[in-house]
C-alpha cells in the first residue's frame, strides 16, 4: 500500500497518502459493523489508477454476523464515503472475510 491519490488543480497539487486514504476505509468499515484486520498486517490495498480505483480489504466479522450482507454493507460504505470524501465515483471495492471474532 504505497500509492497515493493525487489531484492536479490549477491551483496546484492535492496528495492523499495512502495512511490517510487506508484511515478513511477503516472508519467506513467500523461504521458497517466489521473491522479492518490488522494482524499480521493491515488488510488495505489500493489499485489507483487515474480515473479508476480499486480497494481490497481484508474485514474481521462478528459471530453473529450474516456474512454476505454484512461484506455489502462494508461494500457500500467504503464506496459512498470514498466517493464523497476523495471524489472517486469510478471504484471497485473487494471485501475478503478473514476472521470471525
Amino acid at each position: 500500500m504505497k500509492e497515493a491519490l493525487v489531484f492536479e488543480e490549477e491551483a496546484g497539487r492535492i496528495i492523499v497518502p495512502s495512511q490517510t486514504l487506508a484511515a478513511i476505509v477503516s472508519t467506513a468499515v467500523e461504521r458497517a459493523g466489521a473491522r479492518v484486520r490488522r494482524y499480521p498486517r493491515r488488510s488495505i490495498a489500493f489499485d489507483l489508477n487515474g480515473d479508476e480505483a480499486r480497494v481490497e480489504v481484508g474485514i474481521v466479522v462478528p459471530p453473529e454476523a450474516v456474512l454476505p450482507a454484512l461484506s455489502e454493507q462494508v461494500q457500500s460504505a467504503v464506496h459512498e464515503t470514498l466517493a464523497l470524501m476523495c471524489d472517486l465515483d469510478r471504484l471497485a471495492v473487494d471485501v475478503t472475510v478473514e476472521e470471525i471474532a
